[in-house]
């Protein structure tokens, strides 16, 4: 008689983070990083952008591209369009479909809700 044989239960996928900057476009430009965290078929962002005037709202979009030709980049998705707190910081939580995420990817900070003014971006 044959034994039968099983294989192992695949190995729990562990979820990976990694941090990136998001650099001033130019003098007093918006500053700050953005984590992304990906678990299964997801990307997970947060974002923590700094040096925004309080109350002031911006356009935050995820683009094919990188910061040096953002102004050529390509748009992917509009990722939030949040006011900056008292202390001008905005904190966003988004995702987006893992297979739409990492190397290529920017994050842009728009100076206004309005995606015109870039004020700063991320190379993931």
């Amino acid at each position: 008689m044959v034994t039968p044989v099983h294989a192992p239960p695949p190995a729990a996928m562990v979820p990976m983070t990694a941090v990136f900057a998001i650099r001033p476009s130019s003098a007093g430009g918006a500053g700050g990083s953005v984590s992304v965290t990906l678990s299964g078929g997801t990307a997970h962002y947060h974002l923590v952008v700094t040096g925004l005037r309080p109350g002031s709202t911006h356009a935050i979009h995820d683009h094919l591209g990188s910061c040096a030709a953002a102004g050529s980049s390509n748009h992917l998705t509009v990722l939030a369009v949040p006011t900056a707190s008292p202390a001008g910081v905005i904190t966003v939580d988004t995702s987006v479909r893992a297979v739409d995420a990492g190397s290529g990817r920017i994050v842009i900070v728009y100076a206004t809700a309005n995606a015109t003014v870039i004020s700063g971006c991320a190379d993931l």
